[in-house]
């Protein structure tokens, strides 16, 4: 059973602590992960020159990184910031953008993962997927239709993300309309997906950095499923019949959600492989 009060108290430490937090990002997703970041109460930074990584890493609480839009330069960025943070002992979140669909992603997350520990390990269920070994479906950047979770797939998901906690020392969250959050063998099933999330450029970005955000207070667990609910949750209390409206009523909803809502609306299952 999951303590929501318990849970959502790390929101107030991070406005008493206004942590900073590094992202490195792609173009596309740096202002609204920026804006979800400083709605929070934290401080969001999001360099991304290689030479700036030995000023700015060591202050951050916590790093997000992500793949998508990828570049020599980033790569490089991402390659000197992981190195400095598990130095440091700063948590990492990695964002396995597009790792289903491109070789050059593909084998960089397999370098990274290789090289360097990182807290949690995201994407979606194309993604996992592709990072486990297995055929990936995975649609530009988007999960594949073949591969959303389902009922019929969703306890070989979770063992297939558990294989891969166990593997890497990490947590993995697999985002979906039923997201799957798996540390070893422990496991928590969310279902408050929202669908118009997915129609909406860099909303799966902005999920990393609102975890990110809470990664600088709190342990993976407690960081990812207050990342979810806040957007999430966010999600479903905005109007849904005009795309750009609802963009407009998600970032708002992030800013100003009470905890009172999340804690009625949360749907959170606990289990155990």
């Amino acid at each position: 059973m999951i303590n929501l009060k318990k849970l959502l108290t790390n929101r107030e430490k991070i406005k008493e602590q206004e942590p900073l937090i590094h992202a490195i990002t792609n173009p596309l997703a740096i202002n609204m992960l920026a804006n979800a970041i400083l709605f929070q109460g934290a401080k969001a930074i999001c360099a991304e020159h290689p030479d700036e990584m030995r000023d700015i890493v060591p202050k951050a609480k916590a790093l997000s990184l992500n793949i998508g839009n990828i570049t020599d330069a980033r790569i490089k960025s991402i390659e000197i910031s992981s190195r400095l943070a598990n130095n440091k002992n700063i948590p990492i979140i990695i964002d396995l953008v597009g790792i289903g669909v491109s070789k050059l992603r593909y084998d960089l997350s397999l370098k990274l993962l290789g090289q360097y520990k990182y807290s949690i390990i995201k994407g979606n269920s194309s993604e996992i997927l592709a990072l486990s070994g297995k055929i990936s479906n995975a649609k530009g950047i988007d999960v594949g239709c073949e591969d959303k979770i389902s009922d019929e797939n969703i306890e070989e998901m979770i063992k297939i993300a558990s294989k891969l906690s166990i593997k890497y020392k990490t947590t993995v969250l697999i985002t979906g309309a039923t997201d799957i959050l798996v540390k070893d063998k422990d496991y928590y099933l969310i279902k408050n997906g929202c669908e118009e999330l997915s129609k909406i450029t860099a909303t799966g970005c902005m999920l990393t950095g609102l975890i990110s955000t809470f990664l600088s207070v709190t342990n993976e667990i407690n960081a990812s499923l207050l990342g979810l609910l806040i957007l999430e949750v966010s999600a479903e209390l905005s109007k849904k019949d005009k795309p750009y409206s609802f963009f407009v009523n998600l970032m708002d909803n992030i800013a100003t959600i009470k905890n009172e809502t999340i804690e009625k609306s949360a749907k959170i299952k606990k289990g155990i492989l």
